[in-house]
This record gives structure tokens, C-alpha cells and sequence, in this order.
């Protein structure tokens, strides 16, 4: 509660800022109250929405400027002409931002520079002295306002169109609103209607908040709508892939495989398989595959998905000619390339395999040394040299993509072949565990074979 001997004080202050309205002038006036509630709705609509859709940030920029404006007509209305000037000022710099981002200006930070023009409006107003200088912000704002008007109508796209012709029909009836312009044309800011005074600049507030909420909704409801399309197909490029890519490697007599295959996104572009050796031709044993599709999302998902299914196809089981085979299919069929390292082992340990461009395997710890070779889709045929070694009992041999390579921390250091190399014994899961920790970027797989099988007396 004000003490009594501060109350005379601070009537005047008051009567300063709200001065005694005629009720002639307020009877007068009304239409600039009915624009300031419905500018004040528009505004709850526009915050309303950026709540439900934080992404769209043209909502939040175009609900402060609206919420702006409607308290300078709520001032305008109850007297307050100095107050409602100053947060004018205010609003002149806001409607150039909104404007940048209703129409996706990129680069505007030059923008920014006409700042300490309103700044200075907002005080100047309240000097007599300086009371001429509350035209400035209006006139000085209507030239970036005017610049990114017309990088609007260059996008080329209607949606951005249109928010510019909404805004551009606003800018010239806003120019009434400086006095030097109004005396220059003759125009006034008021139309008498009925007895009732019209703001022409408040009644085009009202209509570009109207506008450009029905054309931000219809954006919101398409792009939403899209979205939901590219989740569906995301959502069934992942259930492929966990038909296509075993959750869990299948067991295999001799050999202790583990598997750990981690996408980066919905769905993923790593592959691998785990495939048994049988036959008559054949010394029996496990076939190994690994690879990494450029790029990510859907379309690599479903590069996966011919690569596996080409697989199925092949009927060598030897690493250079498996490579070759899929280099022929994918080549002018695949956007980018794709890296794969195949490797056959024997159940007596022999094993062979070839390499395209996938990072080398190791094995007990150590990098085995390969052959290198072109990735696969690049060029329309390529030999691929196979490198044979042997895995005694109870060897460990890891197969990793180059997302645990290339994982990257918060400084930007990657965590390398060194770091690889050196959790390169471990377990499956520990290996992917520690590249995830350090910063996934990238697809994850990480396949690790152990033979449990014992040595063969011939290659002993």
C-alpha cells in the first residue's frame, strides 16, 4: 500500500505518463482498442504455437512483435503518446527481425546495425529537445525492412512470396506513420468512419497478423504432415533392416561371434553378415561381412537392403570374387560408394579375405596388413587381392566400421586408429560402449569372431 505522503507525489508522475483522455476522444478511439485486443490474441496465438512447435521460431518472433505492437495501441488508446512512441521504437526494430525470419532471409546480421537507432528513439522521445527523433526508427527501419522484402520475392518460392507481398503491403501504409512522410503526401494515419477514428497502420497489423498466421499454419500443418511421412518410411526402412541385419550373430560350430551394430539415426548404413560355410567344395567354416554405405538416412538404408539382398545371389564364397560380384551390381546403381571387407575362415582356422576400402581388421590386438582396394560402386570393374593368414585356437579377430574410428568428443578430437587398436581385444560391446562415450557421429558396427575351435595338426 502507497504511504499517504507518497501518493500526491506520485499522481503526477501518472498524469504525466497517462494524461486525462476526453471521453469524446476515447468514444472516438474505440476501434484502436478493438485492434489492440485482437493484435493481443494474435500474439497469444503466435507464442501458442511456437510452444507446440519450437522448431518453427518464426512463431516466437512474429508473437513478440505482434504483443509489441498491441500495447502501443493499448498506450495510444489510454494517452500514454510518450510511452507508446518509446515501445513503438521498440517494435519498429522487432518487425525486422520477424520479417527476416517469416520470409528465411539467411545472412541478416547486418540487420542488427540499425539497433542503435531504435535504442536511441527510445529515450529520445522522452526530451523535448530530442522529441523530433521519433520518426527516425520508423524511417531509417524501412530500409532493411525494404531490403529483405525483396530477398523475399527472389526466393523463388510462393510460400516466401506471399509472407512478402503480406509484408510489402504493410510497408507503405506503415510510412504514413512518420509525420515528414504524412505532410509530404498529404496522408493521414486516421480514417473517420461512423464518428469512430480508424488507424490504418493498426487495421494492417491486424491484417498481416492474420495473414501470415494462416500461412505459417498451413507451412506448419504441411511440414508436419511431411515429417510424419519421412517417420513412416524411416519407421519401415528400420523394420527392414532388423530383418535384413541379425540383432544377434547366429552360432556357428568353432567359432564365439558377437555382434554390436548401432546406427547413428532412425535407420542405418552399416552392414555386416554372418554366414555358414558348407558344401562339398568347401572346407566348411564362416563367411564374414562388414561394409559402410556413404551417407545416411533412408537412401542409405535401402543400399543396405540391395547389398544384402545381392548376397543372396552370390554363389562364390571367396572374398576377392564376392567383392568383385557386388562391385559389378552396385556400380552406377548406388549415389557415393560403399566400403566392405569380406573374410572367410575355415573350421581348421585358415582364413582368407579381401578388403574395399573398410578399415583392416585386427586381430588378437594387432592390425592385420591387406591388400588395398577400391570401394565398391566406383568404377565398373575392379579385381580385389586376397590376403590369407591363420587363427589358432582361441585367436580373436575384430571387424569395425569407421563410425568407432571417427568417433569425435566436444573438442573435435576423433578417437582414432591408436584408441581403436588398443580396445581392439576386447569384447564386442565394450568396443562400441567406448566409441559411443567419446561421441558418436557416424553408424556403429563392430563384429568380433574368436575361434574356439583346436588347431589343426597340418597347419600347426
Amino acid at each position: 500500500m502507497t504511504p499517504p505522503h507518497l501518493l500526491g507525489a506520485e499522481l503526477p508522475l501518472l498524469h504525466q505518463l497517462f494524461p486525462p483522455v476526453p471521453l469524446i476522444e476515447q468514444v472516438q478511439d474505440i476501434p484502436v482498442l478493438v485492434f489492440a485486443v485482437l493484435l493481443c490474441c494474435l500474439a497469444v496465438a503466435y507464442l501458442a504455437l511456437w510452444r507446440a512447435a519450437p522448431d518453427y521460431r518464426v512463431f516466437r518472433s512474429l508473437g513478440i512483435y505482434t504483443f509489441a505492437v498491441s500495447v502501443v495501441q493499448f498506450l495510444t488508446y489510454f494517452g500514454a503518446q510518450v510511452l507508446s512512441l518509446s515501445v513503438r521504437a521498440v517494435a519498429t526494430g522487432l518487425v525486422v527481425e520477424a520479417a527476416g525470419d517469416a520470409m528465411r532471409v539467411s545472412n541478416r546480421r547486418w540487420t542488427r546495425f540499425f539497433w542503435p537507432v531504435y535504442i536511441i528513439t527510445i529515450f529520445a522521445v522522452w526530451f523535448p529537445s530530442t522529441a523530433f527523433l521519433s520518426d527516425w526508427s520508423i524511417s531509417i527501419a524501412a530500409v532493411p525492412l525494404g531490403i529483405l522484402i525483396f530477398q523475399g520475392f527472389r526466393q523463388g518460392n510462393s510460400r516466401d512470396r506471399m509472407v512478402a507481398a503480406a509484408f510489402s503491403f504493410y510497408f507503405f501504409v506503415r510510412l504514413t506513420l512518420s509525420t515528414s512522410i504524412e505532410r509530404l503526401m498529404g496522408l493521414g494515419n486516421f480514417v473517420i468512419i461512423g464518428g469512430w477514428r480508424w488507424s490504418m497502420v493498426a487495421a494492417t497489423q491486424s491484417l498481416l497478423g492474420a495473414a501470415t498466421l494462416t500461412i505459417f499454419v498451413r507451412d506448419l500443418i504441411r511440414d508436419r504432415g511431411e515429417k510424419q511421412r519421412m517417420a513412416s518410411e524411416l519407421a519401415a526402412g528400420r523394420a527392414v533392416q532388423q530383418v535384413l541385419i541379425p540383432e544377434e550373430a547366429p552360432t556357428i560350430p568353432g567359432f564365439d561371434i558377437q555382434s554390436v551394430y548401432k546406427p547413428f539415426g532412425e535407420v542405418g548404413g552399416d552392414f555386416f553378415q554372418v554366414l555358414p560355410v558348407t558344401g562339398d567344395s568347401d572346407t566348411g567354416g564362416v563367411l564374414l561381412i562388414i561394409g559402410d554405405v556413404s551417407g545416411k538416412g533412408l537412401r542409405a538404408a535401402m543400399t543396405v537392403s540391395a547389398i544384402i539382398g545381392a548376397l543372396r545371389g552370390c554363389t562364390s564364397r571367396k572374398p576377392g570374387e564376392v567383392l568383385a560380384y557386388l562391385n559389378h551390381i552396385l556400380h552406377g546403381q548406388v549415389e557415393g560408394f560403399v566400403t566392405c571387407c569380406v573374410s572367410h575362415i575355415t573350421s581348421d582356422g585358415a582364413m582368407t579375405f579381401a578388403n574395399a576400402g573398410n578399415p583392416a581388421p585386427y586381430r588378437n590386438g594387432e592390425e592385420l596388413p591387406v591388400q588395398p582396394g577400391l570401394p565398391l560402386g566406383t568404377v565398373a570393374e575392379s579385381d580385389y587381392s586376397e590376403t590369407h593368414c591363420h587363427l589358432a585356437s582361441n585367436d580373436r579377430l575384430t571387424f569395425v566400421s569407421d563410425g568407432v574410428v571417427e568417433a569425435t568428443n566436444s573438442q573435435g578430437e576423433l578417437y582414432g586408429f591408436d584408441r581403436t587398436r588398443a580396445i581392439s581385444n576386447q569384447s564386442a560391446n565394450a568396443i562400441a560402449e567406448a566409441a559411443t562415450k567419446f561421441g558418436q557421429e557416424d553408424d556403429i558396427t563392430v563384429l568380433s569372431v574368436t575361434r574356439t575351435a583346436g588347431p589343426n595338426p597340418a597347419l600347426a
